[in-house]
């Protein structure tokens, strides 16, 4: 079990404990996972309404603000909106990466080592394209998850911490991919008489048997073996769905709860460089000028944000109450105040096409 003052702040370890944590935090909350995983049926909608709920949710976490997922009240419309924008900052850096190694892979001598240390960096890349697109739901901008210098800066400065979230996604498509294959062979189990039969058959009379015929024999043999695999492939969608939903969700958190050392409450405008690093309590000694361990060095001239609505060049606090709801609307490259998040629990934010935004639960 993971404590209430675990869950608070930046901790460099124990990602997947604690995202599970909140995940789990509410009674019920497996309801909206299930939901989740329904709606992945629905192509293109659902899939993107899907990523934006984890996007959001994540978003909520990166603000400091621990909310389990939200189950009712959701904001339909703006899930969609956010994981639309997240789809296009994964699609852009996927297409840019696309390029560089393909072009790297046809030089000579070098082309074929690319390839492999590819195959090994992918797993580390997808996640840094994760911190892209949770960057850009922060400012619900599709800018912000395209500035590299800052993206580069932020995971120049604990490579490690990512680690800890590959291993997450590595380790639970690895269990994913065993229950699958478990469910196929029971399935194919079923399959088995039927094809043992219909190959007896056509080795005792295949000789006598007319091209039609064969064709016909083969035709039955497939829709036999598809009669019997079809409650196995159900129970394989729906199962890979449910644990794809769950890990999306947790992986998407773990990276929220990572993304917390850079302050995110303080963040200014897009452009703007990143404030203070902030530690882990843990720490003995805190970063030369971010003051106490734990806390985020504090600002020469500090701004003052009434009434949590947001301040030109900084994002505003969101309220630990707001945990999802309406999508924050914020100023041009200004932070979104979130005051009716999308996937938390009373969500109340608004954030400017351009700014970073805060925003409760998913």
């Amino acid at each position: 079990m993971v404590s209430d003052p675990e869950l608070d702040g930046f901790r460099r370890d124990h990602y997947f404990s604690r995202s599970w944590a909140l995940l789990t935090r509410d009674r019920g909350w497996i309801k909206p996972v299930l939901v989740m995983t329904v709606a992945l049926l629905v192509p293109i909608v659902g899939v993107l309404g899907v990523l934006g709920y984890a996007l959001e949710w994540a978003r909520l976490t990166a603000w400091n603000v621990n909310a389990a997922p939200k189950q009712r009240g959701v904001d339909v419309g703006g899930c969609i909106k956010s994981g639309w924008r997240g789809f296009l900052v994964m699609l852009v850096w996927g297409i840019l990466s696309a390029i560089v190694v393909g072009v790297a892979t046809v030089l000579p001598i070098v082309g074929a080592l690319v390839s492999l240390v590819w195959f090994f960096v992918s797993f580390f890349f997808a996640v840094v394209v994760m911190v892209a697109a949770l960057r850009a739901t922060i400012y619900q901008r599709f800018g912000a998850g395209m500035r590299a210098s800052t993206i580069w800066q932020m995971v120049s400065h604990d490579p490690g911490g990512l680690l800890r979230v590959v291993g997450i996604n590595v380790i639970g498509g690895a269990l994913a991919g065993v229950v699958t294959m478990f469910v196929v062979m029971v399935g194919l189990a079923g399959a088995v008489p039927h094809l043992v039969w219909y190959l007896t058959y056509l080795y005792d009379f295949g000789t006598v048997m007319s091209d039609s015929a064969g064709a016909m024999l083969a035709l039955q043999l497939l829709a036999s073996v598809l009669a019997s695999l079809g409650p196995a492939l159900v129970v394989v969608l729906l199962v890979d769905g449910l644990v794809g939903t769950i890990l999306l969700m947790v992986s998407y958190t773990a990276v929220a709860l990572w993304m917390r050392q850079f302050d995110v409450p303080n963040w200014g405008r897009d452009e703007d460089p990143l404030p203070p690093f902030v530690t882990d309590p843990r720490d003995d000694a805190p970063v030369p000028g971010a003051g106490a361990p734990g806390q985020a060095a504090p600002q020469e001239e500090p701004v003052e944000h009434p009434q949590l609505m947001a301040v030109p060049g900084e994002p505003c606090e969101p309220r630990p109450e707001d945990v999802a709801g309406e999508v924050p609307v914020a100023e041009k490259d200004d932070p979104v105040v979130p005051e009716d998040p999308v996937c938390a629990e009373k969500d109340d934010s608004v954030a400017d096409d351009e700014g970073p935004v805060t925003e409760e639960r998913h």
